[in-house]
């Protein structure tokens, strides 16, 4: 797909966001094909479809033959065995196909999406597609095929099976009625096809927006701690809120056609089957035919133009599956970027290497030669092409890089490597280390984690991240790579991990060649040679420093002692998740910060509760227009067997007409009304989640990543809206229409009351119960299975570049087809409940219907026809309540965890006001704070000040709680003792969104949008005062990108990739202090923003941030004491 990039900028007081989801979407001019299904599946499908016609016929046969014994008098003990046998006959035989056909195209749909998903991850870990919304992809778009392969699938095959069938049967009783619907049946395919002709531009377009606006969606849940720092999320919540109504509109656009294609077409067949039924009612008037045929020609002449019917309605139903499949193929069309490496040769050798980056003027590097061995140090400022050059080694650059050169002597699955900004796929330390092959214990004691082996892996702090990369790779080493490059793996460190981690490096000397980057001094001494990268060509050094001392000596080469991690306190690593298969896909509990709230259907959707009234008001109407249109046109063909003048029928035929017409339009604003119901309970269910997570803030790291925010936000919330018109409109109808379906008739035959009642109750217990029995928890654990899968691949596609250049992309995929095959197991378990259910209820309204017909011969033909038509009727509104009954359990699980988010946290008490003026000081007085799920303090005791022109600068090991302190000055921690002063006032004395709005907090690797530099730059303040040009060109001065900025041809317009990946590693740190600095903030918290950079870039930018916030209170966390000044308060933690 392309999309035309915008390259004038945005009007004052647009937010830019708002611009990225409105943007132009490109018609799918060709709908994809999904290609055959397997021969043998469509033979299975219409062979079932032909037993279910024939067990129609059957049924039809029994009702006929017993309604018109009774207008004779005919029936006798033996006619009644006779139809009992050929009805119950056809009810059992329609009832087992009906299963076995939604069974076997539930198969065949989970064999389709278990392909489909498993080279969608293997093409995520080769092209690494970062984007969120391939996670949904994956997940809840591969779900949305279920809709083609479980309606279109059979649909297009019964309506070539049964039609032709169900002729042959009419046929051989009245001609003329067969001729009439041989006649009339053209009819609804041609305009079927018009409609779609209409339509399918309509759909297609707003499908790719949908498809558009779901990127959004998952891109701004996944940036939500940032949103967080930058006290923008109410702003942004406007934005979601906005987004997630252009979706529903969209998407309910789509629907509306949708529905009225539908409602076009069960015109069509109401008429057709008029015209049949007015042949039948004048020739029986007129004496020349006999009841039995015509009430077999009635009651099998509706299911000729049914079956084309729905073929329509499914397929409109599953657009939303096309539409995903499409985007699946766009996807896996895009090559895997170019890997130069090449297995043969002794030593590693690279030759003329050149790489450019779309969107840039100048190439990234050019001409780079080097021979490597030993340890090598590549150098150079930042933005010169050091990560480029290292991602080159380990086949890991972008797919849109455009890479020549030559780069031998490297077996790509020899490599161990750790990024500048890692990303980890395994749930734990200990998991993550399994996974590369490492024994996890001894490799976390390596580099002094052992503590943290079982802790969350989105909890660890950067420092330890770092640190678990680095164990990675070497781990790699151990299980016989040759090759390791490491991309800064001392930085966030403090000096006794940067040491622990120099060790580490030189313990592998003798058995892998190192290349390494860094911009640290004493990292740096430990290369036997340098290849210096200036933006052009790269140079190999000779006299670059040799192996440590220590090194040479040997006295590294002992297996290393658990060493001490820095911090003293051990309160913060509670036990983590059981070791899990990927981040994020341990069970939802993990995520809670506080008491669960419980969620009541009843409170979710009460907001509304005028629009689902309406809903369910209209779904009874169209069920009792439905079953009054049968049930009357039953009686109007007896009656017309007995009955002599036309007049006195005239009422029934308008009667049906009315009915008929009434039970479309009905159908029709019913379902527009219970979807909108749906989205507008979901859209406000969305925000709450979204403020809730935004709450907790930085005080819950498992909240805000692993891809929960997108598991919650998205997965879950659109699960639920899918599962609500499914629930909900169908439980209370159904319900209705039992009630009314028993009081008709007591008033129409008081003699089959409590046969009808009882019936149809034990039809719908028994039904609700072969769910409950055969499906044992299926549908629950297809919903959780869904969040594990879509936290999977949202781990997956973040950890992709780590994985692959490591070479343990397929072990990680691996493990999602693992989960992938249990996901398919729930299904086809849930798949078998329900398969049982729907066939209960076919069975069991057949079964009353034949019973009816026969079992008091004292009934008149006219009202047992009534009753037994009334029994036939409502099997479709039973099977819709049987269904929900099934799903009650899943929504009352999604409800459940969902409620997790939104029940109560600790939280501080805020109170009204407002700092009078700006804030000059922040004072921390014995601060002490501890996160919710642990018993110990991360930070005790904590006493220092920050004033405008006297930073606080807080030193410590990695771990100590230095980022802890910066969630509790932002407020997203409650304190659990001590008080954090801001001039003469506690911060709690203040409304939290007046002090959030005074502190912006730039966190470590802060997220980088997929927009543009400006839309970034955008996001530090309110869309009204939004700056201009000018200023964002001095902010990026500031910070050290004017270069970058005068050298892309788009300017501020260069849109940066998902995650920011078209940027290196520090200048995405410095677009991130570039960001902070543009907030009106009057506190400014600074994590490690001289990380990744080299020292004159990093003096610079320091110099250029202390002129800027001279006039602001700032917090400082750096392990670079260049960063520091004389007047500066130190705190060190420990």
């Amino acid at each position: 797909m392309v999309m035309r990039r915008s390259t004038t900028r945005p009007a004052q007081g647009i937010d830019p966001w708002m611009l990225e989801a409105e943007r132009t979407v490109q018609r799918i001019s060709t709908r994809p094909d999904l290609g055959p299904a397997p021969r043998s599946s469509l033979v299975a499908l219409g062979l079932l479809a032909a037993l279910r016609a024939l067990g129609l016929v059957l049924v039809a046969e029994a009702v006929a033959r017993g309604i018109a014994g009774l207008a004779v008098g005919t029936l006798s003990t033996g006619s009644v065995r006779a139809i009992l046998v050929l009805g119950m006959s056809g009810v059992l035989l329609r009832a087992a196909a009906e299963w076995a056909t939604e069974t076997s195209a539930r198969r065949v749909a989970i064999a389709v999406k278990q392909n489909l998903r498993g080279r969608l991850w293997r093409h995520m870990v080769q092209a690494h597609d970062p984007r969120g919304g391939t996670a949904v992809l994956a997940t809840d778009g591969l779900d949305d095929l279920d809709e083609y392969y479980l309606q279109s699938v059979p649909a297009i095959v019964a309506a070539i099976v049964v039609p032709p069938l169900l002729l042959v049967r009419i046929l051989a009783a009245d001609w003329v009625s067969a001729l009439a619907i041989v006649v009339t049946i053209p009819l609804v395919p041609l305009f079927m096809v018009l409609i779609g002709r209409h339509t399918g531009q309509r759909t297609d377009a707003a499908l790719r927006a949908l498809a558009r606006l779901s990127d959004h969606l998952a891109e701004l849940a996944r940036g939500l701690p940032v949103l967080v720092g930058l006290g923008r999320v109410e702003e942004q919540t406007d934005s979601l809120d906005t987004i997630q109504r252009i979706y529903g509109r969209r998407t309910q656009e789509t629907l509306r056609w949708a529905f009225l294609s539908a409602l076009a077409l069960e015109l069509i067949a109401t008429i057709s089957v008029a015209v049949v039924a007015v042949f039948l009612g004048l020739r029986l008037l007129g004496g020349s035919m006999d009841l039995q045929p015509a009430l077999l020609a009635l009651l099998l002449a509706p299911e000729c133009f049914t079956v084309f019917r729905r073929v329509g309605v499914a397929f409109h139903a599953s657009q939303d599956g096309l539409a995903a499949l499409h985007r699946v193929r766009e996807h896996l069309e895009v090559a895997p970027g170019t890997d130069l490496r090449e297995a043969h040769g002794a030593t590693v050798r690279v030759a003329g290497l050149e790489v450019r980056y779309s969107g840039r003027g100048a190439a990234a590097l050019t001409g780079l030669d080097a021979e490597l061995s030993g340890i090598v140090a590549v150098t150079g400022a930042s933005g010169a092409g050091k990560s480029t050059f290292l991602s080159a080694l380990v086949g890991a650059l972008p797919v849109d890089a455009i890479v020549h050169g030559r780069v031998t002597g490297i077996e790509a699955d020899l490599v161990g490597w750790s990024p500048q900004s890692p990303r980890v796929f395994g749930a734990t330390p200990r998991a993550e280390l399994a996974l590369y092959g490492a024994d996890p214990a001894a490799a976390l004691a390596e580099v002094g984690l052992s503590r943290v082996a079982e802790s969350a892996a989105a909890e660890l702090s950067p420092g330890e991240l770092r640190r678990l990369s680095v164990a990675r790779a070497l781990a790699r080493v151990d299980a016989g790579a040759r090759l390791l490059v490491l991309d800064e793996p001392t930085a966030h460190l403090d000096h006794h991990a940067a040491e622990l981690v120099r060790n580490a490096i030189v313990r592998r000397a003798e058995r892998a060649t190192i290349v390494l980057a860094s911009h640290e001094p004493m990292t740096l001494d430990l290369a036997t040679s340098t290849i210096r990268i200036s933006g052009q060509a790269g140079r190999a050094d000779d006299d670059a420093s040799a192996l440590t001392e220590a090194a040479r000596d040997g006295d590294l080469g002992a297996s290393p002692v658990p060493a001490v991690d820095g911090n003293a306190d051990q309160g913060r690593y509670g036990r983590g998740p059981e070791q899990g298969v990927c981040a994020g896909a341990d069970e939802q509990v993990s995520d809670e910060t506080g008491g669960a709230q419980r969620l009541s259907l009843g409170a979710l959707i009460g907001a509304h509760g005028g629009l689902w009234a309406g809903a369910v008001g209209l779904s009874v109407l169209a069920t009792s227009l439905g079953l009054a249109l049968t049930a009357l046109s039953g009686w109007l063909i007896v009656r017309s067997s007995v009955e002599e003048y036309i007049m006195y029928l005239l009422v029934a035929i308008v009667g049906v007409r009315a009915f008929g017409i009434g039970r479309s339009v009905a159908t029709y604003a019913e379902q527009l009304l219970t979807h909108h119901a749906a989205f507008r309970t979901i859209d406000d269910l969305r925000l709450r989640l979204w403020r809730a997570i935004a709450a907790r803030g930085t005080g819950s790291r498992r909240l805000l990543e692993g891809g929960a925010p997108l598991d919650y936000l998205v997965t879950q919330a659109d699960e639920l809206r899918d599962q609500l018109p499914r629930v909900v409109t169908p439980l209370i109808s159904g319900v209705a229409v039992l009630l009314g379906a028993t009081l008709t008739t007591w008033l129409v035959t008081p003699e089959f009351t409590v046969l009808v009642g009882a019936g149809l109750v034990t039809t719908m217990a028994l039904g609700a119960g072969l769910v409950a029995t055969v499906e044992r928890g299926g549908d629950v654990a297809r919903v959780a299975g869904r969040s594990r899968l879509v936290r999977g691949s949202a781990s997956l596609s973040a950890a992709a570049a780590d994985l692959r250049g490591n070479g343990v992309a397929a072990a990680a995929v691996d493990q999602l087809d693992e989960i992938n095959r249990k996901q398919a197991a729930a299904e086809r378990r849930a798949t078998r409940g329900a398969g049982l259910g729907t066939a209960a209820v076919t069975a069991g309204t057949g079964l009353l219907a034949v019973l009816v017909a026969v079992s008091d011969p004292a009934v008149d033909a006219e009202r047992a026809s009534v009753i037994a038509l009334l029994c036939l009727a409502l099997g479709e509104s039973l099977a819709a309540w049987v269904s929900a009954v099934h799903r009650v359990p899943s929504v009352r699980s999604l409800l459940q965890s969902l409620g997790s988010v939104l029940g109560p946290f600790p939280q501080a008490t805020w109170g009204v006001g407002a700092p009078n003026g700006p804030v000059n000081s922040v004072t921390l007085e014995k601060v002490t704070a501890r996160y919710p799920h642990t018993a110990r303090p991360a930070v005790a005791g904590v006493d220092a000040v920050a004033r405008t022109g006297c930073w606080l600068f807080l030193d410590g090991p990695s771990g100590s709680g230095k980022s802890t302190l910066l969630s509790a000055v932002m407020g997203a921690l409650p304190l659990s003792g001590g008080t954090i002063w801001a001039e003469t006032s506690p911060i709690t004395t203040f409304a939290e969104k007046e002090w959030r709005s005074r502190v912006a907090w730039c966190p470590q690797d802060a997220y980088v949008f997929d927009s543009t530099l400006r839309g970034n730059l955008l996001l530090s303040r309110p869309a009204a005062q939004a700056p201009d040009d000018a200023a964002l060109r001095r902010v990026l001065e500031r910070v050290g990108l004017t270069v970058l900025l005068d050298a892309l041809p788009d300017g501020l317009d260069t849109r940066v990739g998902a995650g920011g990946r078209a940027l290196s590693g520090g200048e995405r740190q410095r677009l991130a202090v570039a960001r902070a600095l543009l907030t009106r903030a009057d506190v400014l918290l600074l994590d490690e923003p001289t990380a990744h950079l080299d020292a004159p870039t990093a003096d610079a930018m320091m110099e250029d941030l202390r002129t800027a916030a001279h006039d602001k209170v700032v917090i400082l966390v750096s392990h670079r004491h260049n960063d520091r000044r004389p007047e500066d308060q130190v705190v060190r933690l420990s």
